[in-house]
């Protein structure tokens, strides 16, 4: 944090009351220039609550704020945007039948002042560019069509555009795969860098002490504990001060052998164009297996076109040992389909509803005549509200949306059990859930899993795939990449696997100069279990090959066997003649981030030391230096 040249915004005393049930008591909160200020705690804290007090949204029953250290009372949110307070919500307020760049300028309409539309649209297109997603979102494109993670990155560059100096991002990664939430990152230490202050909530820990400097911690609706040094603060003490108790951490457990159990869902050669191109996958009774994609990967799609939300083209979906071809939803719930959409808001809430009644929405699927038999379903909803910790008494509330993220999650995952579903499909399902919540969520789906529901596992939070998938099938481009053990990979070479063809880039840069200055095939490829996948690839050599690119392949059958079962760093001979050198990369931390294959021509040798001091020049400038050639030991096996 750099030091501070001013205090943006003091919260003294700050509560508000919804008749008689307090949201907030009595908050203690500071924000200074040039800092990113963590709102921490469990869902229905008040977080929320006191991120609408701050940008005007609503007003507080008492206490004061001070902003820019003058006196703040902000009537409705224009007045707090005019001040220079920006808020991004966790659930996006974007008009769907708007252009990106009309949604990003939108808040100019309200003020007197209004530039020419070539004005506005250059703002649009700089706010974009500026959070470096210019290649990814179409200014010109309805925001209707956007996914949820790219609708609410719309939603950070109308912040950005409208130049804030006071910026709240409400959960702004939930919807965001690790490579994107780095992005992020970038731009938010940038706006720190220039002066303003950010107020960041996120249930993720490693976010907070990442990225915060420091941080408030609400219970309750109180502040436990008001700006605190993040640095001075362990992720034990932090849990403990956000619940009042110890949590258990996420871990992997023993991955369970469902091999030889029943293929409860099959996908083979999958299409729905544009998003989802050849999709293959098999998820077994008792299985879970996760579905690894970045923003734009199709993942979402997917799990739509599954649900008949979207036309499938072509391919072949087995549902329980059917042939299964849905064109609804209510198809695939009749079929024994359980579904959570990634937003909760757009996709399954309904606000007119109360809790019990958006609950009972997959019931209504079953209905064929004029009653509605609501009472057959109360003995099941409580059985699973008590699984899955929501208080029954909360139940019968009058709207869904008056629930924390938390608890309208838990309300949703049992209106997607509800049916008694052989297969779940679950889509971003602890999306804003806090560290507690979520908690209780992987223990539910375990116990799901060991009752014989196969689940497909769609999530951005590689950690949360990894440690609760049997297996991950990595999506990239609408494409899977064959199926890795979830127990052989971790989470920077699944990013590796799932970035876009389109930002391999550098990688075949370098593969193209060792290519063409050797004479060889060169691959960057990364190994998992028995399995090889192969990353991209430049060059041609006659006789065998690397895999084609985005192919998963068994490692003895490759044509690079021999060095994948030795050592790396050692010439090996290849059969046909052939001669292949493997070679490890690995970032600053000391992790494999696959290696650079090489391969010869048949009769045509190797040259190691000249390889190795060509790969690692090129390195030295790839991503910033962010990756290099690991240490290697003899390089022929004649050295040995």
């Amino acid at each position: 944090m750099s030091a501070p040249q001013e205090i943006l915004l003091t919260a003294d005393g700050i509560s508000k009351a919804f008749g008689s049930f307090y949201a907030l008591k009595g908050v203690e909160f500071e924000l200074a220039s040039g800092e990113i200020h963590a709102l921490f705690g469990a869902n229905g804290a008040g977080k929320s609550t006191l991120a609408k007090v701050i940008c005007g949204h609503i007003a507080p029953t008492a206490g004061t704020l001070r902003a820019f250290g003058k006196p703040a009372c902000f009537n409705r949110p224009r007045d707090a945007m005019d001040a220079g307070i920006g808020i991004v919500t966790q659930e996006t307020s974007l008009a769907g039948d708007l252009s990106v760049w009309e949604n990003i300028i939108l808040p100019v309409y309200g003020s007197r002042s209004k530039p020419s539309q070539s004005v506005l649209r250059k703002t649009a297109k700089d706010a974009i560019a500026r959070l470096g997603f210019a290649g990814e979102i179409d200014i010109e494109r309805s925001c209707e069509d956007l996914s949820a993670a790219h609708r609410q990155l719309v939603e950070i560059a109308r912040i950005v555009a409208l130049g804030s100096r006071i910026i709240i991002l409400d959960e702004p990664t939930a919807a965001l795969s690790p490579g994107e939430s780095a992005r992020l990152f970038k731009v938010m230490d940038a706006l720190r860098a220039e002066g303003r202050g950010l107020i960041f909530v996120s249930h993720r820990l490693e976010e907070i002490f990442a990225m915060t400097d420091r941080i408030t911690i609400l219970r309750d609706g109180a502040s436990v504990k008001s700006n605190l040094t993040t640095a001075d603060l362990t992720q034990p003490e932090l849990i403990h001060l956000m619940v009042g108790r110890e949590v258990e951490q996420l871990s992997p457990e023993e991955i369970p052998d469902t091999s030889g159990a029943p293929i409860q869902l099959s996908l083979k050669d999958i299409r729905s164009a544009p998003e989802v191109r050849l999709v293959s996958l098999d998820v077994h009774e008792g299985e879970i297996v996760g579905l690894g994609g970045l923003v734009g990967s199709g993942r979402s799609e997917l799990a739509e076109t599954l649900l008949g939300l979207r036309t499938l083209q072509s391919g072949n979906i087995t549902l329980l040992g059917k042939e299964y071809r849905p064109s609804n939803p209510r198809d695939a719930l009749i079929a024994g389909m359980g579904f959570l959409p990634e937003d909760r808001r757009r996709q399954s809430i309904v606000p007119d509803f109360s809790v019990r009644e958006n609950i009972l929405l997959s019931h209504l699927s079953q209905l064929s005549g004029h009653r509605l038999r609501y009472r057959t379903r109360n003995t099941r909803i409580d059985e699973l509200a008590d699984m899955i910790g929501l208080d029954r008494a909360r139940l019968d509330d009058s709207s869904l949306l008056n629930f924390s993220g938390g608890m309208q999650q838990k309300a949703l995952v049992i209106r997607a059990l509800l049916l008694n579903p052989r297969v779940l499909v679950l889509d971003e399902p602890t999306k804003g859930v806090d560290v507690g919540a979520r908690a209780t969520i992987y223990t539910f789906l375990r116990r799901l899993a060991s009752e014989g529901i196969a689940i497909l596992l769609i999530s951005s939070d590689f950690e949360e795939l990894l440690a609760l998938s049997h297996r991950i099938v990595p999506i990239s481009d609408g494409r899977t990449i064959g199926t890795v053990p979830a127990g052989e990979i971790n989470e920077e070479q699944l990013t590796l696997i799932c970035a876009p063809r389109s930002s391999h880039e550098h990688q075949n840069a370098l593969l193209s100069r060792l290519a063409e200055q050797f004479g060889v095939q060169a691959g960057w490829v990364m190994t998992a279990g028995r399995q090889l996948l192969c990353l991209t690839r430049q060059g041609a050599v006659e006789g065998a090959s690397l895999p084609d690119p985005g192919l998963v392949a068994p490692a003895e059958d490759a044509a690079i066997a021999t060095a994948l079962a030795r050592d790396t760093g050692h010439v090996c001979d290849e059969a046909g003649g052939q001669q292949s050198l493997l070679m490890v990369i690995e970032n600053q931390r000391g992790i494999g981030m696959g290696s650079i294959a090489i391969l010869s021509g048949p009769g045509k040798s190797l040259d190691p030391a000249a390889i190795r001091e060509a790969a690692a020049q090129s390195l030295s400038v790839f991503e910033e230096g962010q990756l290099r050639l690991r240490d290697a030991g003899p390089t022929t096996e004649r050295e040995q």
